[in-house]
């Protein structure tokens, strides 16, 4: 079965998302780089890694559908001058969040428009999904806790 306009076009905004989400970490990781903070730098620099890969697997999947044509415009991130540590957590969780509640929608479309083909792998792209969003809010309740920075840097990723 041919993929219709309407679930290719919403693939591509999924594409989107992953690689705005790519930006936003990068500059989150760039933010801890300033504050000397290189295992917090590094570990969001490894989430932008996995929203690049993210992007991929997605872009890999329409270009394998019938039908499927990958479409990346200009990607519009925003921009992250908070170096607030509880706006950072919170926007780490709620830009995780916004990524599974489009994949949900994406499978519901791909459902709604009968296009079973897809949904093998769109539940996988959910599973992978929930993990992400479980490491965010581990993350955010870790450093929301943290009383000195630098030590809690230091013990990062151990």
């Amino acid at each position: 079965m041919k993929l219709s306009q309407n679930l290719n076009d919403a693939i591509n905004q999924q594409i989107m998302l992953e690689l705005q989400n790519q930006n936003a970490y990068m500059q989150i990781a760039s933010i801890f780089e300033d504050m000397q903070l290189k295992n917090l730098a590094k570990f969001f620099k490894e989430q932008a890694s996995d929203e690049y890969d993210h992007a991929n697997l997605f872009m890999d999947h329409l270009n394998d559908r019938n039908g499927g044509k990958v479409d990346i415009g200009e990607v519009n991130s925003p921009m992250i001058t908070d170096t607030d540590i509880n706006a950072i957590a919170d926007l780490y969780v709620w830009l995780e969040q916004q990524t599974t509640e489009s994949i949900e929608a994406l499978y519901e479309l791909a459902l709604d428009e009968k296009s079973y083909i897809d949904l093998p792998f769109l539940l996988k792209m959910l599973d992978e999904q929930r993990e992400e969003e479980d490491t965010s809010l581990i993350f955010s309740v870790r450093i929301k806790m943290v009383k000195d920075l630098v030590l809690f840097d230091a013990e990062f990723g151990d």
